[in-house]
């Protein structure tokens, strides 16, 4: 066997020295493309995933939410809850919110928002929304009959102006009317408006928290849900567990847990998308390998029968071909990854825009690139290998007489 892949080495090695280099050129070029074909969209949609996901952080969920176990509309006696949420060790913070459904009027001018009632000082450690401000300021401990109004409903979005129904350039300091689902109305001044080019966000409103215990009645300090912070990503399963463990009944969901219900069925469209982009793939730089060495066995099937005739074994002739395959593919791979890479720090530092201000910035997976490089070489070494075995089952004086 040892004596066979010298041999099969060395008839690959011959081939490749006396071969076309412009031809091979032109190989190495096309199974380059194909690879960084079967790489780069998963790394796209990579990309895509950790934007989204993050915003599902820094805004509704943060790495961990507790919401009401059940039929339960809240969280009864939300403070026993942070209290002993904050306990656990791995917390950075927490605080409680309030949902509401409402709608806002101005001039006019009706929209239905969802109404987060939240505690302005603590949202600092907690999310985005403080840093989101484009114009008037956040919320203060004292804000009381004001609201941050998202910039979709305020009108002044450029990402989400065009799409929903707004209140018409609503500006800071403006005033508008507040009708929540129990039928209360207040009239609050606008004391800012954010920006956070995503949906759930701008198409929102805050308010303080105790605004909404107040219309609601509320008592006892209740909370439609509790949003945590924890030190270390990547150990939200572990301090989710923490968090039952310390007596909290309610429901504990991650981020990841979260999102992934909201953004399932977009994801599940873009990984069908990949799924046949990675098939069309390589079955391309099989059938690629395969047309070559098939073309390549048919030139020289009488140089294969005279191999034969001189003692070569069939399987050092199968042997060299599934060599010269593995030549061709990895110098394909070596030459995608070289460009894969490339494109990575390109886009890196030019990441694609969407919807105008959104920026996406490919992701790059250790683990699928092995896989990749596993998969093509496999299975274009198979393509290789068929052809040469087919000659090589042939006896030696068809093999040097046929034409």
């Amino acid at each position: 066997m040892i004596d066979d892949i010298r041999v099969g080495s060395l008839i690959a090695y011959c081939s490749v020295k006396r071969g076309n280099k412009k031809t091979l050129m032109f190989i190495v070029f096309v199974l380059s493309l194909i690879f960084m074909n079967l790489v780069f969209l998963p790394s796209m949609i990579g990309g895509m995933i950790v934007l989204f996901t993050g915003m599902m952080q820094d805004y509704p969920y943060g790495d961990i939410v507790i919401e009401p176990s059940g039929d339960n509309t809240y969280i009864n006696n939300a403070d026993n809850v942070l209290q002993k949420v904050r306990a656990v060790e791995g917390v950075r913070a927490a605080t409680k919110r309030l949902d509401v459904g409402a709608s806002i009027e101005h001039k006019q001018k009706v929209v239905g928002v969802t109404v987060t009632g939240l505690l302005p000082t603590e949202e600092y450690e907690i999310s985005r929304y403080p840093y989101i401000i484009t114009e008037g300021d956040f919320l203060g401990e004292l804000s009381r009959d004001e609201i941050i109004i998202g910039a979709a409903i305020a009108g002044t979005s450029p990402v989400f102006g065009e799409i929903y129904d707004n209140l018409g350039e609503v500006r800071a300091g403006s005033l508008v009317d507040v009708t929540y689902s129990n039928g209360v109305k207040r009239t609050y001044k606008v004391k800012g408006i954010m920006e956070g080019t995503f949906e759930l966000v701008d198409l929102n409103a805050l308010v303080h928290y105790k605004e909404i215990e107040e219309v609601y009645g509320l008592e006892g300090g209740k909370a439609t849900s509790v949003v945590v912070r924890i030190d270390q990503q990547g150990s939200e399963e572990q301090i989710q567990d923490k968090i039952r463990e310390a007596g909290v009944n309610e429901q504990v969901f991650t981020w990841a847990d979260k999102s992934e219900s909201l953004i399932r069925q977009a994801m599940q469209s873009l990984g069908a998308i990949d799924t046949m982009s990675k098939f069309v793939s390589l079955i391309v730089g099989a059938a690629l390998v395969l047309i070559i060495i098939y073309i390549n066995v048919l030139n020289r099937k009488k140089e294969i029968g005279i191999l034969k005739a001189v003692g070569i074994t069939p399987r050092s002739i199968v042997l060299s071909y599934a060599f010269l395959s593995m030549f061709y593919v990895s110098l394909g791979i070596f030459a995608g990854l070289v460009l894969y890479f490339a494109l990575m720090l390109y886009f890196q530092a030019n990441p694609v825009i969407f919807y105008e201000t959104m920026e996406i910035s490919p992701q790059i997976d250790p683990v699928l690139l092995i896989e990749s490089i596993v998969t093509m070489l496999t299975l274009s070494v198979i393509a290789g290998i068929l052809p040469a075995w087919s000659v090589s089952k042939e006896s030696i004086l068809k093999a040097i007489w046929s034409r």
